[in-house]
């Protein structure tokens, strides 16, 4: 009887085993339509490809370079050397930037936090360039800043 019941629980173990792994299966969705030209995602931990198109195609990096212009703000913030109340003089370079924008006016002076949320919110090309202008005198050396960082 004892080696009955032995068997019984090895056998729906085995089982139970058998569907989670039929149901964690089933639970995987198909990766999402992407309308990008290209795109890669990485598993973190296995550094396995989960879904790629086009990744050896060179593209512009249009909102990492933003992504890159908030970190540094943020790191410039961290650090005590400018804070999110200063306010920032627009540039005519930077009120002319094309795409998406923040609509800022030239020689108009925004806070460090408003042209912050014009980056993430807007995604503002004016803003981007008004705080790299600020914090590195002029895009170009900002752009050298990015690049160290990176």
């Amino acid at each position: 009887m004892r080696q009955f019941v032995i068997k019984k629980i090895v056998f729906t173990g085995l089982l139970m085993g058998l569907c989670l792994n039929i149901v964690q299966a089933a639970i995987v969705p198909a990766p999402p339509e992407i309308k990008a030209s290209s795109y890669l995602v990485i598993d973190y931990d296995s550094g396995r490809f989960l879904v790629k198109k086009n990744i050896d195609e060179r593209v512009e990096p249009a909102s990492l370079t933003k992504m890159m212009t908030v970190y540094i703000v943020s790191e410039e913030l961290a650090e005590g050397n400018i804070s999110m109340s200063d306010m920032v003089r627009v540039s005519e370079k930077a009120w002319r930037m094309p795409g998406s924008r923040m609509f800022i006016e030239v020689n108009r002076a925004v806070s460090v936090e408003n042209l912050l949320k014009g980056v993430i919110v807007q995604s503002g090309n004016d803003a981007s360039v008004a705080l790299a202008e600020y914090i590195s005198g002029s895009e170009e050396v900002f752009v050298s800043l990015m690049d160290q960082h990176a």
